[in-house]
């Protein structure tokens, strides 16, 4: 019963291997091709599915070399491929550098599909037809780093490499940036030697920091040079990594905590946990699929479905008699070779060309000479837990990265016990120090300022940072060193990352833009003059006495005195003005002349005061006279007015200077500015014809006009007694000014500037800063905050604002200048005053002799008659005395 049993046994174990040798002989061979190189996982996942696939369409079997050189495989591919073990398509999972090496001109030769799983310049492509390129092609591949680093909003990089494949590999990235203007940093990385003294020369020197940085290497050899780096760089949270392997999105940086930098890379593979992996033996959860493993996995598929689709779902092309591949031995003419290549080789080509799938690296397809195209690569980053997360991914078609999730950047993360260091100078208004017997404390607007910043940091995003202030050694805000990539000053700190912050009255410039970055604005201001406001001169209540000079002031007067006696005579002289004193009386006995000294010198007041007057002459020659000193009153009054104008405007017309081409144009006054500051360089950068001239008088100058601080160059202003001026920004002119009363603006702002608070390139918490300050300015707080420091604090002065030259007001007459009008009117009206009482008292003392009563008496009588303002009439004469005798003549003649 046994003996049945075993021989049952054997017939089935025949008739299987006769059915399968059957099967083969209608299927295709596929071989896979390993070597020392290649991932143990690449070699099971192969053996696995070809496995799975061994009575399908086709089977394979893998060739495995000892030997890595090209030349020494292909010698061992002959006996591999002998008596009847050709292969119709050859898996090449080996790393090939980009080149077509002795493996694939055999296939190529042969007729045999070359499916390989590493790159290969894209200028061989159209030569081997047969070469289908699985890995992603470099150009494309270049593309996308482009874009990345654009997405990422870098203007300038470094790459870092390994081995001279790189520049191959990254050629695209080269040879189409699209800023020539800022020169890309190569440098070669040891990956079993010592790198960080080159480190240390790109980050500290070369400040390889304000670049992002390509790491071209092995995925193996990504932790190695991020720990160096570490070791060299303490503040990494400023550095920006892209890792050009396609792999590297499986690390973890658990064991390399120091490192906050912001990581990013590509990549075509993901973290699922497909299924289909555990089918074929591999757990993703410990053993992370490399891209190799999955291109493999891919390439079987892919050619497992072009065979399938040129032999038909109807297995008809089973019993076709099918050639058999040929040996992939080295032969020794082209002749040789296609006499023996395999004449299906370009049915099967065809079919991989037209075939499409969706495979583990996502979508393959190929164009005509075999390159990879219409595929995705995941873009990813690190986030705070060392681990790549995926964000977005790029389109090869569109040469566009999408943005699918938020992830933010591990340089964010806040590091256990951190403080941000804000590095500061001494200077009022914006920080000083303050010790006394309760310890140090600081005060001052950026200390306030800064607050406010992260107090509103705080309420919008939950997140509390802490901070301390210091003073930079130099109390400089940074200026480049002469003969070196260095900076000192606040600058210089942040470039060192000695700081985070820079806080102080650090204007926004090119030249700063390029070493460290800003935030955004928090004051607005603009360069203008300082200058002392001249002693103005005492006032002169007689200046309307001014226009016309003591001599012709005396000239005036006796003209006039000799014009009243020259017409006195003339009118005394003429018998026309001898009138009728009673025109109804035809004969008249005698006539009457009005014309005495006392209306000839009143006509000619009233003349020259062009007033007129109720009495004229009648002569020729009095007549003449009045006229030509009419004539001469006018030209008179007219330049008294005349002058008068034109010495009032003078005289509050200020002799400072006005703007900055009046103080070009003048010797009298020197200026100056802070020695090589952003205010020293207006003019020193400008192509201004007047802003150069004045850079050129300020360098020559001797002694020299420039300080080394604001406050330096105040107090120059104020010894300067008028002869210096000092060229400062608008907001520190405003400080001084409120508290030195005789302090002035000059002019208008020659420019517009910002101050920022500076920090270093890639500061990560650039955004939250910059979204506070837009919050302060929307509710006012920093108009609050420079009110506080500008006007109220150590304010004693306060002084008003002084307006600046061109906005005086220059049509006011003073009342300093105008008393001395105001003397003379007094004086007259109470000289006035005094003749009529004199008159009045005359009167009165005659009256009294008249009437025959007491002076006393006739006072009383008269005061109450005369002064009395209801009585509008009084009787001619007081009553109980004669009717005076009328001893004046009447004027009715003269006037008619």
């Amino acid at each position: 019963m046994t003996s049945i049993k075993i021989e049952i046994v054997l017939i089935l174990l025949e008739l299987y291997i006769k059915f399968s040798a059957a099967l083969r002989s209608t299927s295709l061979p596929i071989g896979g091709l390993f070597n020392g190189l290649t991932l143990p996982s690449s070699v099971r996942v192969f053996e696995k599915m070809v496995q799975k696939s061994s009575t399908g369409f086709y089977h394979g079997r893998s060739l495995e070399s000892s030997v890595i050189d090209s030349y020494s495989i292909s010698l061992e591919m002959c006996p591999f491929t002998s008596d009847n073990h050709g292969i119709a398509a050859l898996i090449d999972a080996r790393p090939t550098d980009g080149i077509c090496d002795t493996i694939c001109l055999l296939c190529n030769r042969y007729n045999v599909s070359h499916l390989s799983i590493g790159w290969e310049t894209t200028e061989t492509l159209p030569t081997d037809l047969f070469t289908f390129q699985y890995h992603p092609p470099p150009d494309l591949i270049s593309k996308a780093y482009i874009e990345l680093i654009k997405f990422l909003q870098w203007d300038k990089f470094t790459i870092l490499y390994e081995s001279e494949k790189s520049f191959k590999y990254l050629e695209e990235i080269i040879n189409n940036w699209g800023n020539p203007n800022e020169p890309i940093l190569f440098r070669k990385l040891d990956p079993e030697g010592d790198n960080r003294e080159a480190f240390k020369e790109l980050i500290k020197v070369a400040h390889m920091n304000y670049h992002i940085i390509i790491l071209d290497c092995h995925f193996s050899n990504v932790h190695k040079y991020m720990m160096e780096i570490t070791q060299v760089e303490n503040s990494t949270e400023y550095l920006s990594f892209i890792l050009t392997s396609l792999n590297a999105y499986s690390l973890n940086f658990h064991e390399i905590p120091a490192l906050m930098a912001n990581v990013s890379t590509l990549h075509l593979t993901t973290h699922i946990n497909d299924v289909k992996w555990k089918d074929l033996g591999i757990n993703t959860d410990n053993e992370p699929i490399q891209l190799e493993t999955a291109l493999v996995a891919d390439a079987i598929n892919h050619v497992g479905k072009a065979i399938r689709g040129m032999m038909g779902d109807s297995r008809s092309f089973n019993f076709m008699n099918i050639p058999p591949p040929p040996e992939l031995c080295v032969r020794g003419s082209k002749t040789d070779y296609e006499e023996v290549a395999w004449p299906l080789g370009n049915e099967l080509r065809a079919a991989l060309t037209q075939t499409t799938i969706k495979g583990f690296t996502g979508f393959i397809d190929f164009d005509e000479f075999g390159k990879r195209k219409n595929f995705h690569l995941h873009f990813s980053k690190l986030d705070g837990n060392s681990r790549f997360v995926s964000a977005g991914s790029w389109d090869s078609r569109t040469n566009i990265i999408t943005t699918e999730r938020i992830v933010n950047d591990r340089s964010k993360v806040l590091k256990p016990n951190s403080k941000i260091r804000i590095a500061t100078k001494k200077d009022l208004p914006y920080f000083e120090i303050v010790e006394n017997s309760n310890g140090t404390f600081y005060r001052g607007f950026v200390v306030d300022l800064i607050e406010a910043i992260f107090k509103q940091i705080k309420n919008e995003t939950n997140i509390e940072l802490e901070y301390e202030f210091y003073k930079v050694a130099d109390n400089k805000l940074g200026n480049p060193i002469p003969e070196s990539k260095k900076w000192d000053g606040i600058i210089g700190d942040l470039i060192e990352h000695k700081a985070e912050l820079g806080v102080a009255d650090l204007t926004v410039t090119a030249e700063r833009l390029a070493a460290v970055d800003f935030s955004t604005p928090f004051m607005v201001l603009g360069v203008s003059m300082l200058f002392k406001q001249t002693e103005p001169p005492p006032p002169d209540m007689f200046s309307f006495m001014k226009p016309l000079s003591l001599d012709v002031w005396l000239y005036l007067a006796t003209t006039f005195i000799v014009i009243s006696f020259i017409l006195l005579i003339c009118a005394r002289m003429s018998l026309d003005d001898w009138v009728n004193p009673h025109p109804c009386n035809l004969e008249p006995e005698n006539l009457q002349n009005i014309w005495s000294l006392y209306n000839c010198m009143w006509l000619n007041v009233g003349a020259i005061m062009t007033q007129g007057c109720d009495i004229l002459p009648r002569g020729p020659g009095s007549r003449w006279v009045v006229g030509m000193w009419w004539f001469f009153s006018m030209i008179v009054t007219a330049s008294y007015m005349a002058n008068m104008s034109t010495f009032m405007r003078n005289n509050r017309r200020n002799n400072d200077i006005e703007d900055v081409k009046a103080l070009s144009e003048q010797t009298k006054v020197s200026y100056g500015a802070v020695q090589n500051s952003a205010t020293y360089k207006l003019f020193k950068n400008s192509n201004d014809t007047i802003y150069k001239k004045i850079s050129m008088v300020m360098d020559t100058s001797r002694p020299s006009v420039f300080t080394l601080s604001n406050e330096d160059g105040v107090n120059r202003v104020l010894k300067g007694k008028g002869k210096y001026a000092f060229f400062m920004e608008s907001s520190a002119i405003d400080y001084y000014t409120k508290r030195h009363c005789n302090l002035k603006m000059v002019g208008p702002k020659l420019d517009s500037k910002e101050y920022g608070i500076a920090m270093p390139k890639n500061f990560p918490r650039r955004s939250l800063i910059d979204h506070a300050i837009l919050s302060l300015q929307q509710i006012g707080e920093l108009t609050r905050l420079k009110t506080k420091w500008w006007e109220i604090e150590d304010n004693v002065a306060h002084c008003e604002n002084i307006k600046s030259d061109g906005e005086q007001d220059i049509g006011s007459l003073q009342m300093a200048n105008t008393s001395g009008i105001f003397l003379v009117l007094g004086v007259g009206g109470i000289l006035g005053l005094f003749v009529a009482i004199i008159e009045f008292l005359l009167y009165i003392k005659k009256m009294s002799a008249k009437d025959g009563v007491t002076f006393y008496e006739a006072l009383i009588r008269e005061w109450r008659v005369s002064l009395n303002p209801r009585e509008l009439h009084k009787q001619a004469a007081p009553p109980g005395s004669a009717i005076p005798a009328s001893t004046t003549p009447s004027t009715q003649g003269a006037l008619s």
